[in-house]
């Protein structure tokens, strides 16, 4: 089983990336394969629907994303929603040529989400991407995602035991999420 995890703030002293990084040695403890994309690094071309599709970051990053039996979508909480650079992501990664050379990454991909704001209301910051997600590309939704604010950290860089064992949990359903629907029959594309 191989897990993609993408973390996508570019702050330097992200939360959400540390929380990636939590979800990554999580993983990789109970022996799962983990690739980690960091939109640090992700610099693409603006999109134009033509010329992306030959670049080599949306071919390496494709290539990953559609290999995954999992995604894991860690975001900081900007404006009530996931921060842009994510919602880039699945734009690009998600998108499929005009001559079909390739499918769209994340058609029939397992998706939670892990989210770091300042608050405790919200905690719903992903819903539209999610929604978007499960429209677009058909993709299944864990209904455990992780949401952590100000005060559940614990020093600078540990989770309090409530986020601790949601984070445990989250990781634990996905990954039977997978597992269960590795045999799936069908696959999707682009329909209404």
């Amino acid at each position: 089983m191989r897990i993609s995890i993408v973390s996508s703030s570019l702050n330097t002293n992200s939360r959400s990336r540390m929380l990636a990084a939590m979800c990554q040695t999580g993983l990789e403890d109970k022996g799962i394969s983990v690739d980690f994309i960091d939109l640090r690094q992700f610099d693409p071309p603006n999109f134009d629907d033509d010329k992306i599709y030959s670049s080599e970051v949306y071919l390496s990053s494709h290539k990953v994303i559609a290999a995954a039996d999992a995604v894991i979508l860690a975001s900081p909480v900007y404006n009530w929603a996931c921060c842009s650079e994510l919602k880039k992501f699945v734009e690009y990664i998600g998108s499929t040529p005009p001559d079909g050379s390739l499918r769209g990454a994340f058609y029939d991909k397992i998706v939670m989400f892990v989210n770091a704001g300042g608050l405790p209301h919200s905690y719903m910051a992903f819903a539209s991407l999610a929604t978007s997600l499960m429209l677009d590309f058909k993709c299944i939704i864990s209904p455990y995602n992780v949401y952590v604010h100000d005060a559940n950290w614990v020093e600078e860089e540990k989770l309090d035991d409530k986020r601790k064992a949601r984070l445990s949990k989250s990781l634990d359903v996905l990954i039977e999420l997978a597992e269960r629907l590795q045999g799936r029959s069908y696959t999707s594309n682009w329909e209404i």
